[in-house]
This record gives C-alpha cells, structure tokens and sequence, in this order.
C-alpha cells in the first residue's frame, strides 16, 4: 500500500446544505474533479431529487475515472455545475472528501454559494 503523496485516491464523496433558496426537483447537478490539467477524475450527476431550504442531502458517492494520487490532487479541483430546467437559483454549501488507499484524505468545501441559470458553475481548489 502506497502512502502520503502517492497513495491512490479510493472514493469521493460530496455533500450539501441547502441554505435559504432551494434547488427545483427537475435541475440536474453535475461535480466533477479534475487535476490541474484538467484531466477528469472522479463524477457525479444526477437530478437528486428537490432540495428544500435549509435542509442536507448526501452524502452521493462520486464515481472514480482515473486513478490519482493525493500528490495529484492537491493541485487539483472541484467544480459544480447545474442545469436548469428554466430558472432556479440555488443557495448552498458544499463538502468534498477525498479518500486515499492509506486512510488520509483531502477536502474541498464552500459556504454561501448561488448557482442559477444565468451563472451554472463554482469551482474551487482541493486542500
């Protein structure tokens, strides 16, 4: 079993809080994380049903593409895109975790995010 820098990634997973303004049952939601030559890595999408105001959901396992190192992925990204069926505007925050072959792991998250038909992607780095 590889360690530290090199240990390989073994699963992701993405949580998140509504906050005040919901996200409509039909908009689909994309997470995808990318290396710094943005080479894709581990995704998720999916409608996931209507999220209420105030209110949790997941945690959606991501599914792994490529393998990566954690040493990798510290350069790497997260970005999270929607697809409105119309308008939507959506408040949240969102938590990623990294899980790697020797137990460790690597994060991303936000709070007070929007996301709406007009701006559809946040992306942010890993840490």
């Amino acid at each position: 079993m590889a360690t530290g820098d090199n240990a390989a990634l073994i699963g992701a997973s993405v949580s998140f809080h509504t906050n005040d303004e919901d996200k409509d049952d039909d908009t689909d939601v994309a997470v995808e994380v990318r290396l710094m030559d943005q080479t894709l890595v581990a995704s998720i999408e999916g409608e996931f049903g209507h999220f209420n105001d105030n209110s949790d959901a997941g945690p959606y396992d991501l599914v792994i593409k490529r393998a990566a190192t954690r040493g990798a992925l510290k350069t790497g990204s997260v970005a999270i895109r929607i697809f409105p069926i119309g308008d939507d505007t959506w408040h949240f925050n969102f938590f990623l975790e990294l899980l790697f072959e020797d137990r460790a792991h690597l994060i991303a998250w936000a709070n007070g995010l929007e996301v709406n038909e007009d701006h559809q992607e946040q992306s942010f780095g890993i840490e």
